[in-house]
C-alpha cells in the first residue's frame, strides 16, 4: 500500500469508529428475561392408601372354670332308691301325633315327632323332697333348639321344676305353677354339654330345702334357690324344636338320701354392763 493511502486510512478509522459507535446506540437492546413466578403445586387431598388395614380382633370372654363336684355334693348319704326302667307300673307312657314315650332295654324312650310339643313322662312314687339323684340321659337324634331334661318335685303335668338341656350345649332352669312358666337361670353354656348327637350324659341333681344344685358328668354346673316346690315326683321330657325327629333314652335311676347342712347361727350380740361407782359416804 502506498504512503498516501495509508495516511488516509489513519485519518479514516477514527471518523468509522465514531460512525459505528452511533450506529451501535440506534439499535434496540436486547430485552432482558425476568425470573417467571412458578406456581407452586398445591397439595392435592388425594387419600392415603393403607396397604395393611387393622383388623376387627373380637374379644373372647373366659370360659368359666366346672367347679368339682365333691365341694356341692354335701351332705350325700346311701342309696335309696335304684330304677333300671324294668318296672313298667312306675312311669307313664303314651302315644299319640306329638310323639311316643314307652320302655325300652332297661330304659324310657322319649321320641317326639311334632315340633313344639312336650313329651312328658312322671314317676308315680314321689322322691324325698331332701336327696340326690343321679340319671343317664342317651341322645341318638337331637339337633339344634331341640331340648330334653327333668322335671323335679312335681305334682301335676303343670307344676314342677324343669332343668333343660338343650342340643346346643346349653342349661335352663324354670319354674312352673299352674302352667305359667318363671325363669330361675337362664341358658348357660356347659363345658361337658356337645352340641348334637349321639351323646350319653350322666345329670345330678343336689335339692335341699329351698336349693337346687345341677351337675352334669359329676361336674357342678350352677345352682337355683326357690321356696315354692319342696317335694314332688320325678319326671322326664323331651320337645323337637323343628321337623325333625328327637329322641332320647333315660336309664338307671339312683338315688341318695340328703342331710341338708346346717344353718350357720347368727352371733348374739352379749351386751356390756357398764361397772358402776360406789359413792362411799363420809
Amino acid at each position: 500500500m502506498s504512503p498516501g493511502k495509508l495516511r488516509w486510512l489513519v485519518w479514516l478509522w477514527p471518523v468509522l469508529a465514531l460512525w459505528m459507535g452511533g450506529c451501535s446506540g440506534l439499535l434496540l437492546p436486547t430485552p432482558t428475561l425476568l425470573p417467571t413466578d412458578t406456581p407452586t403445586p398445591v397439595p392435592s387431598d388425594t387419600p392415603t392408601i393403607i396397604w395393611f388395614p387393622a383388623t376387627f380382633t373380637p374379644t373372647f370372654f373366659p370360659t368359666l372354670a366346672a367347679q368339682p363336684a365333691a365341694d356341692e355334693l354335701t351332705g350325700v348319704g346311701k342309696m335309696v332308691l335304684s330304677d333300671n326302667f324294668t318296672d313298667t307300673n312306675q312311669w307313664s307312657t303314651l302315644q299319640n301325633d306329638l310323639g311316643s314315650v314307652a320302655f325300652g332295654d332297661q330304659e324310657l324312650t322319649l321320641a317326639a315327632a311334632q315340633p313344639l310339643g312336650d313329651l312328658i313322662s312322671l314317676r308315680k312314687t314321689p322322691l324325698p323332697g331332701d336327696s340326690y339323684l343321679e340319671i343317664t340321659a342317651n341322645l341318638s337324634m337331637c339337633r339344634g333348639a331341640d331340648s330334653y331334661g327333668l322335671l323335679l318335685r312335681a305334682s301335676t303335668q303343670q307344676d314342677f321344676y324343669r332343668f333343660m338341656i338343650s342340643c346346643k350345649g346349653f342349661l335352663r332352669l324354670e319354674r312352673l305353677k299352674n302352667g305359667q312358666i318363671a325363669l330361675l337361670q337362664d341358658w348357660i353354656p356347659s363345658g361337658q354339654v356337645s352340641s348334637g348327637s349321639p351323646l350319653e350324659l350322666r345329670l345330678g341333681v343336689w335339692a335341699a330345702g329351698n336349693e337346687l344344685r345341677f351337675f352334669v358328668n359329676d361336674v357342678y354346673q350352677f345352682s337355683a334357690h326357690d321356696p315354692v316346690w319342696t317335694n314332688g315326683k320325678l319326671g322326664v321330657f323331651a320337645r323337637a324344636s323343628g321337623d325333625t325327629p328327637l329322641t332320647v333314652n333315660f336309664s338307671d335311676l339312683q338315688v341318695y338320701t340328703v342331710t341338708p347342712p346346717l344353718a350357720t347361727p347368727i352371733p348374739t350380740v352379749t351386751p356390756t354392763r357398764r361397772p358402776t361407782a360406789t359413792l362411799k359416804k363420809p
